[in-house]
């Protein structure tokens, strides 16, 4: 078993896509393709239109968030073919969300029949019920071992890992990219490595370079592939797990913290983020604040749409400024500083989005009405509320 992990910005596209919206049947009835097989927070009968509406009543909590739909996919192998029933498909897919932190936030679960192995899509919304985002802190490191554990619980096939793959076998530029994917699995796994520059060191050690692509026009880098004896991969080649955000993700985990503070490495230097309030910052920015320069991100959202952000070595955190503080008699920062918490995990999430709904009153303005009113209850009679009790046209679990 394995899963793929997907975060993207649109609701509606994601649910056509696991319902199969384009192959419905000239009724109007769906395809044979897929089944919905389980769902929480939204009635089992809803239609694509409901499934949707109700992901956003929960997006409305934090309309500020740039990605919330969260979209899994749980591949089983075809040796599984006769082990994997709906009931047991769910079972597993209950016990994958709840490891990985996925609880009280609506979803579905929908298991396809177009491919020769049996396999299921998880969508769900990233902000739960209590308007908190979902964690996905270290989660393609967590998702590995929950797969791995959860294929060893049901006693189900385990394919070969790639670093086990006997490359003696191979030829030609396949065995050059299993040669690059053992190279870097093995500079991956030092933890004394923490840097780029580290990292293509020790690259360079086992014949391997890298490559980075970058954004037009600037020197913003976007990507990278790695070269072996003259053959060029891109990351996503050798193995998704390498790609350029994976690796500062990772390499800044390989480096240990102040011990007073989650902003600031023991070394003294200063933890860098990438974006802030739905701006992602340039590579010039990251520069100057990592130096302690004051930087200005222009375009945020909430109150003030520009934002000074300058580290203070005394409190050893950023602090946010809505004028300049370095410029004469308009030092007005405050500590309170807005970013995502923690050294490891960039605030890369945040950022505009447009919410359904129209004048009618929202999820969030509801729950402000009734603040006394258990969630599930409160959510139950929003939707009741705002959609009527009654839905036709649904989608059956059979």
């Amino acid at each position: 078993m394995m899963a793929k992990i997907v975060k993207g910005n649109s609701f509606r596209n994601c649910v056509n896509y696991v319902t199969r919206a384009s192959k419905d049947n000239p009724d109007g009835t769906p395809s044979d393709e897929w089944k919905l097989i389980a769902c929480s927070d939204i009635l089992a009968a809803a239609d694509r239109e409901e499934i949707i509406r109700t992901f956003e009543d929960n997006r409305s909590l934090r309309p500020e968030i740039k990605k919330p739909v969260g979209h899994y996919s749980l591949d089983f192998h075809a040796n599984d073919k006769n082990k994997i029933d709906d009931k047991t498909m769910v079972e597993i897919a209950d016990k994958y969300m709840e490891t990985m932190g996925i609880t009280d936030t609506p979803y579905i679960i929908v298991r396809h029949f177009d491919k020769e192995h049996p396999h299921c899509h998880i969508v769900f919304c990233r902000i739960n019920d209590h308007a908190e985002m979902i964690s996905d802190r270290n989660d393609f490191a967590r998702n590995r071992k929950v797969c791995m554990d959860l294929t060893k619980e049901y006693g189900l096939y385990i394919a070969n890992d790639k670093s086990h793959t006997n490359t003696q076998r191979l030829k030609g530029t396949e065995k050059i990219r299993y040669e690059i994917f053992n190279a870097v699995n093995a500079v991956w796994h030092d933890s004394g490595i923490h840097t780029f520059k580290q990292f293509e060191a020790k690259l360079k050690a086992f014949g391997v370079s890298i490559e980075y692509k970058y954004r037009r026009g600037t020197n913003e880098i976007q990507g990278l592939s790695f070269i072996c004896k003259g053959k060029r991969f891109p990351a996503s080649k050798i193995d998704r797990r390498f790609s350029f955000g994976n690796i500062k993700v990772h390499l800044a985990k390989n480096r240990p913290l102040h011990q007073q503070s989650s902003w600031m490495y023991a070394d003294g230097s200063i933890v860098p983020f990438y974006s802030y309030k739905g701006v992602k910052l340039s590579a010039s920015q990251i520069r100057d604040y990592t130096s302690g320069k004051t930087i200005r991100i222009d375009g945020c959202n909430g109150e003030y749409s520009t934002i000074f952000v300058k580290f203070n070595p005394q409190e050893l955190k950023p602090e946010l400024f809505s004028s300049n503080p370095d410029a004469p008699a308009q030092a007005q920062g405050h500590n309170n500083f807005g970013l995502y918490g923690g050294a490891f995990q960039s605030p890369t999430e945040e950022g505009p989005c447009t919410v359904s709904g129209g004048n009618s009153e929202t999820w969030p303005e509801f729950r402000r009405r009734h603040p006394d009113m258990p969630i599930k209850q409160a959510l139950a009679a929003f939707r009741a509320k705002k959609r009527g009790k009654n839905l036709n046209g649904g989608f059956s679990m059979k």
